[in-house]
């Protein structure tokens, strides 16, 4: 059976006699989509026992909060764990960054502080993935 540990933080715990007087204290603001998400499927649960509509966002909801409990659960990919939901935005920019580089700002070669190529060979390493570059170069000659 798995044991879903909260952090630090978000525990409630009496020093000195103190609680935690505000949200933030309770509940980190890298937490506030996923807890967005759970309050959207509880919400609009409730109001589809009144009407069928709210079903469409109760479901879809739903499924976003059972996805952000999946990533805060998993202890695999740290970025997932501590960002749930919102981690998935990063991947989406990470992915359509080259097309928006290539239209909007410099290039992959252009070193500041490392190019594009540099970074990319470091996270595949990191990663265990195949981290042999063809040889040549990537450069108009």
């Amino acid at each position: 059976m798995c044991a879903i540990r909260f952090p630090r933080e978000v525990v409630a715990t009496e020093r000195d006699g103190e609680m935690p007087m505000t949200v933030a204290d309770l509940l980190p603001s890298r937490y506030y989509a996923l807890a967005c998400a759970i309050a959207v499927t509880v919400l609009a649960s409730m109001a589809a026992l009144f009407d069928s509509r709210w079903l469409l966002l109760a479901g879809t909801a739903g499924i976003l909060s059972l996805l952000g409990i999946r990533d805060y659960v998993q202890t695999r990919r740290a970025i997932l764990r501590n960002y749930p939901l919102l981690a998935y935005f990063r991947f989406f920019f990470e992915a359509i960054r080259p097309e928006i580089r290539q239209y909007l700002l410099e290039g992959d070669n252009e070193a500041v502080p490392f190019s594009r190529a540099q970074r990319s060979l470091v996270y595949q390493r990191a990663k265990n993935i195949e981290n042999r570059q063809p040889f040549g170069t990537g450069e108009n000659l």
